[in-house]
C-alpha cells in the first residue's frame, strides 16, 4: 500500500514530466513559425500568368514584392499593382517626384489585361 508521502511524490513527478513534455511540444510549434520577408518573390508567383510576364519583363533581375504591391478591389475583377512596393534589384525606378507608376488591369473571361498605367501619389 502506497504511503501518503509517496502518493503526493508520484503525482508530482507525473506533473513535472506532463508540463516538461507540453514546453517542448511548445517550443517545436513556436520554431515552425515562418518568416514573412517583406520583399518577397513569392508575390510575384502568385500573380495571375499574364500580369506576372508583364512585371517581370519590367526588370532585368528577378523581381521582389512587399505586402500591398497588388491589391483588387471589385471582387478581384480589378487588380491595382503599385509599383513603390516592387524592388527589381535596383536598377528599375518607378517613382519619380513623389509619385509612383500604377498599372490596374481587369479581369475578363478568365484572364486579366491591362486596363491603364499612370503615376499616383507615393503614398497609398
Amino acid at each position: 500500500m502506497w504511503t501518503f508521502h509517496s502518493r503526493i511524490s508520484a503525482i508530482a513527478a507525473g506533473t513535472v514530466v506532463l508540463l516538461l513534455c507540453n514546453q517542448t511540444h511548445a517550443l517545436a510549434r513556436g520554431s515552425q513559425v515562418g518568416h514573412d520577408d517583406p520583399w518577397n518573390s513569392e508575390r510575384i508567383d502568385r500573380l495571375p500568368p499574364e500580369v506576372r510576364t508583364a512585371v517581370i519583363r519590367m526588370c532585368r533581375d528577378p523581381p521582389r514584392a512587399g505586402h500591398y504591391f497588388a491589391t483588387y478591389i471589385d471582387n478581384s475583377h480589378v487588380m491595382k499593382l503599385h509599383f513603390e512596393h516592387l524592388h527589381c534589384g535596383g536598377q528599375a525606378t518607378f517613382c519619380r517626384e513623389g509619385t509612383c507608376l500604377r498599372q490596374e488591369y481587369v479581369s475578363t473571361g478568365g484572364h486579366y489585361r491591362l486596363k491603364k498605367t499612370y503615376y499616383g501619389r507615393n503614398n497609398d
